[in-house]
């Protein structure tokens, strides 16, 4: 802050006090609150409808594709980050940034109205165009606003946003899907985020954008790689989908999706080795510790948003918990990241460690998942509530530990693309491990009530409309039901066991590197 009570931002990354654009006090507050309520709404999609999921499958009768609701946003949210990355030095990040609003607001409102399941896919795909764009800029304009000695600080609000997202996210999910309409889940957006999109068209101001035309500028983007990693994810979701729940494994569809989706992304990595401003540097693999640290978090997303996405379906489906108290059920877990995350902050900052953190958390996350393989149809409720715990507090210190650990084991002018790198892999982490789970849930499931005394016609009910078990069956074969579901999950806990360990594992490949004094990039 300068003396008139204007903010004073760098230049183009040179002497921290030198001005980029002044501001004045109210004026930055106002844009800072405008950014954190955009990540904030973001955030919270992340994981509100965890608790929802089974009302929306019953209405809709597709509880067997309830898994796309999550995957889809996902998809495009991980997908358009670096492509926003690009277009915002283009264009300008505060212009891409309303653009990522309104996607955001016209999704929402779709997801609202949507009449079918795939129709809310759909729709969740448009909201996650959106919220790719707000969830890749935000860090990126603060760094814009502010010098660089104080952008820690101001990005610890947004850490703030995200823990308050976590724990509020499920919980309101649960409620609006049991007091009022799961719909109020995407309609409660386009009630707040014209507030984001008011402050930041008329308030936020920043720097011009490099020189040159935009026909040169849009010409170095990688259009071609954008396409075929896009391709090759979306054939790999499919044939995952399909297998064993539309189609038999064996069938053409599943195996040729499957095979072209690999053959894509390998078609990817030679790609970006050819093009002159790839999407992803290959570069960056050369550090082995990078590397390591880049598997390490598709694992540990994988584990992160699959067990989010599930425990409270499990809570639900086998508890009998009502959406709210399923979202109670999942705070231990919420809480516990929290608690985990800002330990490892403190470990850090005192002792300059960071690949500790990771390890220890790896470890936690693994003991939890493992003993998780043990949940069946007569678990304890303080048994949960004690692992979910464990797990999430190993899940915050991976996750401040993995990032910082590639940050610090790269150059500080690289930090930026390192960040875009991990989280990138880490939310494809976190598509491919609701996806899963899904596949080794939903086949499990089949084969189970295929054992059952039901009819075909039940059988396609149950998967269909999970409630239904609740009034629609004897008390014998409710409990015959619910088992079935119990032991069928029990794959997916093995496969967030098996995605620990992986990370955990990867966390002894990576090395620590000593931390870099703090200049500007």
């Amino acid at each position: 802050m300068t003396r008139n009570g204007r903010v004073s931002v760098r230049r183009g990354g040179s002497l921290p006090g030198a001005a980029k654009v002044p501001l004045g006090k109210k004026q930055f507050w106002a844009v800072l609150f405008a950014l954190n309520l955009g990540m904030l709404l973001v955030a919270i999609d992340f994981n509100i409808l965890v608790t929802a999921v089974p009302t929306i499958a019953s209405d809709f009768q597709e509880y067997n594709n309830s898994a796309w609701l999550a995957t889809g946003y996902l998809i495009s949210l991980a997908l358009v980050l670096p492509i926003y990355a690009k277009l915002g030095s283009i264009v300008g990040n505060g212009v891409m940034f309303n653009i990522a609003t309104v996607l955001f607001i016209l999704g929402s409102g779709l997801c609202g109205g949507s009449k079918s399941m795939k129709m809310l896919i759909a729709s969740r795909i448009v909201q996650g165009l959106g919220g790719g764009g707000i969830y890749g800029l935000v860090t990126v304009i603060i760094h814009d606003l502010v010098p660089f000695k104080d952008v820690g600080k101001y990005l610890s609000i947004t850490g703030v946003v995200w823990i308050v997202a976590d724990v509020a996210g499920p919980l309101l999910g649960g409620v609006f899907s049991q007091y009022a309409s799961w719909r109020w889940c995407f309609y409660i957006n386009l009630c707040i985020s014209p507030i984001t999109l008011a402050i930041t068209m008329f308030s936020l101001k920043l720097p011009k954008t490099p020189r040159g035309t935009l026909k040169t500028k849009f010409l170095q983007l990688d259009y071609l790689g954008t396409l075929i990693l896009v391709g090759g994810t979306v054939c790999i979701l499919l044939s995952i989908s399909w297998g064993g729940n539309t189609f038999a494994w064996s069938n053409i569809r599943v195996v040729g999706c499957l095979v072209g989706g690999f053959i894509l992304v390998l078609l990817f990595l030679v790609v970006e080795h050819r093009v002159r401003d790839p999407l992803i540097d290959p570069s960056l693999f050369r550090n082995h510790t990078v590397l390591a640290i880049t598997v390490a978090e598709f694992f540990f997303g994988a584990n992160l948003i699959g067990l989010m996405y599930y425990v409270p379906q499990f809570f639900q489906l086998i508890f009998g918990d009502s959406a709210t108290m399923s979202g109670v059920g999942l705070l231990p877990m919420m809480l516990g990241l929290a608690v985990g995350n800002n330990f490892a902050a403190l470990i850090m900052s005192r002792y300059e460690v960071t690949l500790v953190n990771a390890r220890v958390g790896a470890a936690s996350m693994t003991l939890a998942s493992g003993l998780m393989t043990r949940w069946n149809a007569h678990t304890n409720r303080a048994e949960a509530a004690v692992l979910l715990i464990i797990l999430g507090m190993g899940q915050g210190a991976a996750k401040s530990g993995l990032l910082l650990t590639a940050q610090v084991a790269t150059k500080r002018r690289l930090n930026g693309i390192v960040t875009g790198l991990v989280t990138f892999f880490m939310t494809v982490g976190q598509i491919f491990g609701v996806a899963f789970f899904a596949a080794v849930y939903i086949n499990k499931l089949q084969a189970s009530l295929k054992m059952l005394a039901l009819t075909p016609m039940q059988i396609v009910e149950i998967l269909q409309d999970v409630q239904s078990i609740k009034h629609d069956y004897s008390p014998e074969m409710r409990n015959d039901i619910i088992i079935a579901h119990a032991e069928s999950m029990r794959n997916g806990w093995w496969l967030m066991f098996a995605c620990a360990g992986a990370l955990f594992l990867l966390t002894f490949v990576a090395k620590q590197a000593k931390f870099q004094v703090a200049t500007p990039s």
